[in-house]
């Protein structure tokens, strides 16, 4: 009885002191995204103290108190109080360990050990890392050269090194120290290699820093170096001395020389000439040819893209018969059967289509070549082979200008080139989805990410060690960067061998959907397909409404300002509205005003796209110059090449928002 009396009063004392604590507890976890908030907010705007102080007030108890120390240990960096930040990145690591962090955290815990100069612990974390990657082309392999440097130069030295010759070789992870490691080697004082001295001045050069290069490209051998001394001087400014570089070594060097960079000096040297384009440039051919040099194809292939049908296939075939495996070879096999076909020589040009086939299987032409082999089959009556081609065509390039067009004459849809002014695009109802499937990440991570980001931490995937563009887009796309999304998603989806679904977030994110009310409006009003507008804007601007091109094109629809003036005076608009091209709502009204010109002008939508980029007058004459019965051959013989790849390029798009969205 004396027991259970002191239980009782122990208990009325304790559970009110429970109680006391678990709804002080739930208040702190209630407040705790508020705290989050203001902290992202004050970091965002550089006020770190600030930001420190509001992180701090996120306790144990919350699910963002992981999160509240790994932003403190950031907003400690920010400040220089790197002995705090290392403390908390510890804390983080211990809290939410295997996290998709961890490898952000891991690096900026070493970064600050190194920068509140505890060197050993430093040293100790960055080869932990280094071990993890095998790769001396890290973050990590710079620092450790760092930390090395004041106590043993010549270790130092082999860190800095061995990252400058991952870096240029292409292997290394991490880029951004290739000038500074150049910059570290050579400050040491210690015995340089020809080798060092090359990758010294090879840093320099591709930082543009042509000059400075050319200090270092001095002291060692030309045979070594010889490309990169005619070009650091060419770009110097020193082309008097370039061209007597190229004189006196071209034909000494021309055989050992980067392929990439003599095909830079044959630019360079017949820049030089005075003469017709083609007539320098087969100036430069006799001297390659007499004196047996390398980069002939090259050559070779740039006078046949300026020289007459006739004379360019003969250069195309020699091309294909002297250099079968150079990188010129393929594209001049399809213009060689291209001849062929046109001359109506199928059984000859099936025969240079299927050899291309046989011995390029995966070069840029590969879908072009099979798509016209197919058609070549057709004109010889085989029917059967070319319902296989473009089966096979349409399966391995689903979402290529090609594989979209075989796949439209596998259903016998005669409408490839021809949009529907009925069509609407569906409205955006709910975010893309994050694309989980190809990011591999945990679903907790996934919780936690995005309820940071819902908090206002939009950077938080520059901490997230995905490794995947995918992701990245996504990510971009929630910052409101639109542009850098879909080009992210764009070149993601072009680099897989197995393309994803077509529903899948990938292409959501290639093929977005912006501005689509207006764009709605603007073509049930003028009587456009409203995928025909997007489309164009997708590949005139990625959506960007500020582009500016070279040739002072100017927004979502690039308009020229001839083409500006031409509209807002047949509109009888204020010319001062000319001002507000970059404005998204002027920019697609006059744009699109200008489609439906153009569609009145041809009654055509093949012309159209081929107009709104080469002009009106440039498309009337290549309808009475070219076979316009078969479109496919029209494009084909388009004389300007931005002018053929766009037309591509849009109808791919065309179709792909289609499939997509239908």
């Amino acid at each position: 009885m004396k027991h259970l009396k002191y239980l009782l009063g122990f208990l009325l004392v304790i559970i009110p002191c429970v109680l006391t604590v678990l709804i002080y507890n739930d208040k702190i976890t209630q407040n705790s995204p508020d705290y989050f908030k203001q902290g992202v907010k004050q970091y965002n705007e550089g006020d770190y103290a600030n930001a420190y102080y509001n992180f701090g007030k996120i306790k144990w108890i919350s699910p963002l108190y992981p999160m509240a120390l790994f932003k403190q240990a950031k907003s400690a960096q920010q400040v220089g109080d790197y002995k705090t930040a290392a403390i908390k990145y510890k804390l983080f690591l211990e809290k939410l360990p295997h996290s998709i962090f961890e490898l952000n955290a891991k690096l900026n815990l070493a970064k600050s050990y190194y920068y509140s100069k505890q060197y050993d612990l430093a040293r100790i974390q960055f080869e932990e890392l280094k071990n993890k990657t095998d790769n001396d082309g890290t973050e990590e392999v710079f620092f450790l050269g760092l930390i090395e440097k004041n106590t043993d130069k010549e270790k130092a030295g082999e860190y800095f090194r061995n990252y400058l010759k991952t870096a240029l070789s292409g292997e290394a992870l991490n880029n951004d120290f290739i000038l500074a490691s150049a910059q570290e080697l050579s400050s040491l004082g210690i015995d340089l290699s020809d080798e060092d001295k090359k990758n010294i001045a090879i840093a320099y050069y591709e930082n543009n820093r042509y000059k400075e290069a050319l200090k270092y490209f001095s002291t060692i051998p030309v045979p070594s170096c010889w490309d990169y001394l005619v070009l650091s001087n060419h770009y110097a400014g020193n082309k008097v001395i370039a061209k007597k570089l190229i004189e006196s070594g071209l034909k000494t060097y021309s055989k050992i020389t980067d392929e990439e960079n003599l095909h830079k000096i044959y630019d360079i040297y017949t820049s030089y000439m005075r003469g017709t384009k083609l007539k320098n440039w087969q100036n430069t051919l006799k001297i390659v040819k007499d004196n047996n040099l390398n980069g002939e194809d090259y050559i070779l292939y740039t006078i046949a893209s300026i020289s007459s049908k006739e004379k360019a296939n003969m250069l195309y075939e020699e091309i294909v018969q002297k250099y079968p495996n150079g990188k010129f070879a393929p594209e001049a096999l399809w213009n060689v059967f291209w001849l062929k076909y046109k001359k109506k020589d199928y059984k000859g040009a099936e025969e240079i289509a299927i050899k291309h086939l046989k011995t390029y299987k995966k070069v840029k032409s590969t879908p072009k070549m099979a798509f016209w082999l197919a058609k070549t089959e057709l004109k010889l009556n085989k029917n059967q082979e070319a319902h296989n081609y473009f089966n096979k065509l349409a399966v391995r390039f689903p979402d290529d200008y090609y594989g979209l067009r075989a796949q439209s004459i596998i259903d016998k849809k005669n409408d490839f080139f021809v949009t529907s002014d009925i069509n609407k695009i569906p409205i955006l109802k709910e975010a893309i989805q994050f694309p989980i499937s190809v990011s591999q990440i945990d679903i907790k991570d996934l919780k936690l990410i995005n309820t940071v980001f819902e908090l206002g931490d939009t950077q938080i995937w520059l901490d997230a060690d995905f490794n995947n563009e995918i992701v990245e887009s996504w990510f971009e796309l929630k910052k409101g960067k639109k542009t850098h999304s879909v080009v992210l998603a764009r070149d993601a989806i072009n680099a897989m061998d197995i393309k994803p679904p077509i529903v899948s977030t990938a292409y959501q994110l290639a093929y977005p959907r912006y501005y689509v009310n207006e764009i709605n409006v603007a073509g049930n009003k003028l009587n456009i397909d409203p995928y025909l507008i997007i489309a164009l804007i997708r590949e005139e601007s990625y959506f960007n409404e500020k582009a500016k091109s070279k040739t002072n094109a100017t927004g979502l629809m690039q308009l020229m300002p001839g083409t500006a003036n031409y509209m807002v005076s047949k509109l009888s608009l204020n010319s001062n509205d000319l001002t507000d091209l970059d404005d998204p709502r002027m920019n697609l009204y006059l744009g699109c005003n200008y489609i439906k010109y153009l569609k009145d002008r041809f009654n055509n939508d093949l012309y159209v796209i081929a107009a709104y980029n080469g002009g009106e007058g440039s498309v009337n004459k290549w309808i009475k110059t070219y076979n316009t019965s078969d479109y496919d051959e029209f494009i084909e013989d388009i004389p300007f090449d931005e002018t053929k790849h766009y037309v591509k390029k849009v109808f791919r798009s065309y179709h792909m928002y289609k499939n997509i969205y239908q």
